[in-house]
């Protein structure tokens, strides 16, 4: 995945040259992967095959949600459909909502800790660079640097977690 490979390089650019440039390449490579993934969990969930016998668990809200529509209508009467741009902290908490009622497991996003603060605090970091208002906003500090690697530790943590209880839960189903 495309969006993997650019996180793991802007790592290793920022690791052999520490520079705002590599700093900031850092940063947003972090947040796209994150967003990335997220759509890849959303995908997984729509496009699994429900074992038989089994019925839909998806509410047709969280269908429309996982797949980033909202749904309007036109003057002459007919749907417009619409891409719903979600906030990334509601999105993560939605997905991961939905995974666990999916997979019959807990996710622990770890909501009120240091963990969900930094993570909150590293996608602020992302919007400052993203739409600077000054130049000063282009800087990214020590401990802001500090602060996005916790929060790629975390989510990756969060996304090995999934992986090994998607394969318990085959490992189960099989046996």
């Amino acid at each position: 995945m495309p969006m993997l490979e650019d996180a793991h390089w802007a790592e290793e650019a920022l690791d052999k040259e520490d520079s705002q440039f590599t700093r900031r390449a850092y940063v947003r490579s972090l947040f796209a992967m994150i967003e990335g993934s997220i759509w890849v969990l959303k995908q997984t969930v729509l496009h699994a095959p429900m074992p038989e016998g089994q019925v839909q668990i998806l509410s047709p809200a969280e269908y429309a949600l996982l797949s980033d529509k909202t749904y309007n209508l036109r003057s002459n009467g007919q749907p417009k459909e619409q891409t719903k741009y979600l906030k990334l902290p509601d999105n993560l908490r939605f997905t991961f909502s939905v995974l666990e009622k999916f997979l019959k497991t807990d996710f622990d996003l770890g909501v009120g800790t240091v963990a969900w603060d930094n993570f909150l605090e590293a996608q602020a970091i992302r919007n400052r660079i993203t739409h600077p208002k000054i130049p000063e906003d282009f800087e990214v500090l020590d401990g802001e640097i500090a602060t996005c690697k916790e929060t790629c530790s975390w989510f990756n943590q969060l996304i090995l977690f999934f992986f090994n209880t998607l394969v318990l839960n085959a490992n189960h189903d099989v046996n």
